[in-house]
């Protein structure tokens, strides 16, 4: 018979909460000061465990949600949405794109980028730049501490628009968040090459980190901030923008964030996809009149 009940698991979400435990880590904490020195994983698990860590994930789903994986994304289908998390192992496993970005099936997949070839190329490259930024920032942090503090914030920030745009209604708030990831990241790969520059002008900073590490994301980028909202300005005023507008911003910084670490990392998933007859080279994010 089990030593806890629900109400144990309540009360310990509490506690856990309190004490800024991450909700994807409770479940198998829960388990861990329950059992005590009963607590086993592996060949010889203790069934108690996946008891808790069941119940624990039934009192409070949420905790699924909000497991960060290698890193959290964004994909999208004109201006459909969807989060997703880059499994842990992805990058040294074979992952097909389709599971890679959340999907159950490639026929699902397929559906969802309306069997246009193109969305589902720019959706593969969108997973690519998930993968280069998380796993290139995992390498390249160690080198300087206030870089690393700016990637996680580009990170959070990233990942709230990724929560946000699948089912918000009103996109005026989030182009905040979204400038700021391209802020950040390219603050962070500036501050690496030994430049620590101030100020919001987000085009200044990617002239800055490209005559000091040129890539061939440069033009591209140039582009796409080209249609970037004035950041201070948009703090205070509704830009109209469209949703489509916003989803395509989002898509381009997730992009510049990914091409800030790849020019000072050796991850570069991108460059071979770009390099393959598909999904091919970038296209424009966004058309420069956006702006």
């Amino acid at each position: 018979m089990a030593l806890w009940t629900k109400v144990d698991l309540i009360a310990l979400d509490r506690k856990y909460a309190e004490a800024g435990v991450s909700p994807h880590q409770r479940p198998m904490r829960a388990a861990a000061d329950l059992l005590g020195g009963a607590f086993s994983l592996g060949s010889f698990a203790n069934p108690e465990v996946k008891a808790i860590t069941d119940a624990y994930r039934g009192l409070f789903p949420e905790v699924e949600q909000t497991w960060p994986g290698a890193g959290i994304g964004l994909i999208a289908s004109v201006d459909q949405v969807r989060k997703f998390r880059l499994g842990a192992a992805f990058g040294r496993v074979s992952v097909p794109i389709w599971r890679g970005v959340g999907f159950d099936s490639l026929a699902s997949w397929e559906a969802w980028c309306r069997h246009d070839s193109e969305i589902a190329a720019e959706t593969a490259l969108a997973l690519a730049d998930v993968h280069d930024f998380s796993s290139g920032v995992e390498i390249v942090s160690q080198q300087n501490a206030e870089s690393a503090k700016r990637w996680h914030m580009a990170a959070s920030n990233l990942s709230d628009v990724a929560n946000v745009l699948p089912t918000t209604f009103s996109v005026d708030s989030v182009l905040q968040p979204i400038c700021l990831v391209v802020e950040l990241s390219l603050k962070a790969s500036l501050l690496v090459l030994g430049q620590d520059l101030r100020g919001h002008k987000l085009p200044t900073l990617a002239e800055a980190l490209a005559g000091l590490r040129p890539h061939r994301d440069d033009v591209v980028i140039k582009d796409a901030l080209s249609a970037f909202p004035n950041y201070v300005g948009s703090r205070y005023e509704p830009e109209g923008r469209s949703r489509y507008q916003v989803v395509r911003l989002a898509l381009a910084a997730q992009f510049i964030a990914a091409s800030s670490v790849r020019r000072i990392s050796p991850v570069d998933m991108a460059f071979v996809m770009e390099e393959d007859t598909w999904p091919g080279p970038r296209r424009k994010f966004l058309p420069t009149s956006q702006g």
